[in-house]
């Protein structure tokens, strides 16, 4: 189960991020469901993360009927589409926050981008 505390802990650092940037409450009326996907797939990267340390990348099946094989491990193929998301929600958060504060969403997604490339080591 998804932890709720960690879903409203990021919740909370991205609102306060648009409140620092003193967003216009009509922008961040149409960033809050933004910001509700991004602060769960936040919290779902991280868990992901942790099983796939102990995951293959690839992995046998068997559908039956003779159809069996190897094949990348799904839970790969999932993170990278939940990151895929995850940057697009960023980018789209990123569009109203002065650039000063652009650089340093940018620096901590970098900071994401960096474990997972340690995590290929």
């Amino acid at each position: 189960m998804t932890n709720e505390v960690a879903i409203k802990k990021e919740y909370k650092r991205l609102t306060d991020l648009l409140n620092r940037a003193e967003v216009q409450p009509k922008y961040k009326e149409v960033l809050t469901p933004v910001i509700e996907n991004l602060a769960l797939q936040r919290v779902k990267l991280d868990e992901t993360r942790e099983l796939m340390k102990t995951q293959a990348v690839i992995c046998k099946y068997d559908n039956g009927g003779g159809q069996s094989g190897i094949r990348e491990n799904p839970i790969f193929k999932g993170y990278e589409n939940l990151w895929k998301a995850y940057l697009a929600g960023i980018e789209k958060v990123l569009n109203y926050l002065p650039k000063e504060m652009q650089e340093e969403v940018q620096s901590d997604t970098k900071d994401v981008l960096a474990l997972v490339r340690e995590m290929k080591k």
